[in-house]
């Protein structure tokens, strides 16, 4: 068996680290020849926990980190996404008329298994998600 393909890297807390974070991603799919249909959900879990990462209140000077891992040539994707900030996120119900508040609505509804783990050290927490691809792989 294959050993699992993995990357991690950090991430400033700017707006221009969500397009990097897919971007990356992207590309070690591409690599990895993941399936189709879960590196396209996979961009949209990303792009959501890591919009979330840097919206937690934090120190300015702390980064985000992101650990992808893709096992079995592409059949599981899990996305990590770490950040300082206190609390754990919950699922929100957004009125009509909100345009923030369903990003942890949409990972739920795209990932297989989603979670949240306290860091070591006690500071901030781990967000993840899993994806596990349906059907035979390529």
């Amino acid at each position: 068996m294959r050993e699992p393909c993995e990357v991690s890297f950090k991430l400033p807390r700017d707006r221009g680290s969500v397009p990097r974070a897919r971007a990356v991603l992207r590309a070690r799919l591409g690599e990895w020849r993941a399936r189709q249909d879960t590196a396209e959900s996979g961009e949209l879990i990303l792009s959501e926990l890591v919009t979330n990462a840097l919206r937690a209140p934090a120190p300015g000077d702390r980064m985000v980190g992101v650990r992808i891992v893709c096992r079995e040539r592409g059949a599981l994707l899990r996305l990590e996404v770490s950040d300082a900030g206190e609390g754990r996120p919950r699922i929100r119900r957004p009125g009509a008329f909100e345009t923030t508040g369903r990003g942890l609505q949409l990972v739920d509804a795209l990932a297989d298994r989603w979670g949240v783990d306290e860091r070591w050290g006690g500071i901030g927490k781990t967000v993840w998600a899993e994806l596990l691809a349906s059907g035979p792989l390529p």
